[in-house]
């Protein structure tokens, strides 16, 4: 019987599998832009898949030859990246020691298709939903008034929520953007391990993304907001 023969693209199949499921996860990000809990699982998640595509690279070519001394090195420039290296602590502290929880800010407003006018808000709880925020907001306005009008009855605009996630060590840039970048990373260091073994890098990017401008700010209906459950809504 002819043995089979696997090639070295065939065993980085896996790889790329698991760079696939960390898309999946960054697009949970953005689903559940606005649901707290599901939000940071998908986060969990997602950071789990992207560091394990070296520790995968590194194991399944390790007899091929050469190729140990020339990744070592490709790996430790990959490591060095500020947000590749951050992003991989924060794994490591979910796996080992505990729950990560992202920096958040929430602000109440109204919103007439584009942002929102007339906000208010500031640091909010990470395990909390906006529909939380907003809910606050309207059980406050109940005694102390609605200083900002977002209750009241206008056909050009809603009542609005404007979310915003993100890492401390990063400042203000948007935690879903800081995970696409890290994606593309990962790709391109995966792309650079096939050219290295004489193949074809497969076409990596991110399709469908959303808009973040509009995946920040959720909706609402003004009667539901007075007398019913909390719900919401995208702007389209």
């Amino acid at each position: 019987m002819t043995p089979v023969v696997t090639r070295d693209i065939d065993r980085l199949y896996p790889a790329l599998d698991r760079l696939q499921e960390a898309h999946f996860f960054l697009h949970g990000l953005e689903v559940y832009y606005h649901v707290a809990s599901p939000f940071r699982w998908h986060l969990n998640t997602f950071l789990r898949a992207l560091k394990e595509v070296p520790q995968i690279i590194s194991t399944t070519l390790q007899n091929r030859p050469g190729f140990p001394s020339w990744y070592k090195e490709q790996r430790r420039t990959l490591l060095e990246d500020s947000l590749i290296g951050y992003l991989g602590k924060q794994r490591d502290f979910v796996v080992h020691s505990g729950m990560l929880r992202p920096s958040s800010r929430a602000m109440i407003g109204v919103t007439e298709g584009q942002g929102m006018n007339l906000a208010v808000g500031g640091q909010f709880d990470p395990l909390s939903d906006s529909n939380d925020a907003i809910r606050r907001y309207v059980d406050a306005s109940r005694t102390n008034g609605d200083f900002f009008g977002v209750l009241e009855d206008d056909d050009d605009s809603l009542p609005a929520v404007e979310r915003r996630w993100s890492l401390q060590a990063f400042g203000d840039i948007d935690l879903v953007e800081l995970c696409a970048t890290a994606w593309l990373t990962m790709g391109d260091h995966l792309s650079s391990v096939v050219s290295h073994i004489g193949e074809q890098p497969p076409e990596l990017g991110l399709e469908r993304r959303h808009d973040l401008s509009k995946l920040r700010v959720r909706a609402y209906d003004r009667e539901e907001l007075r007398s019913g459950p909390v719900r919401g809504f995208q702007l389209e």
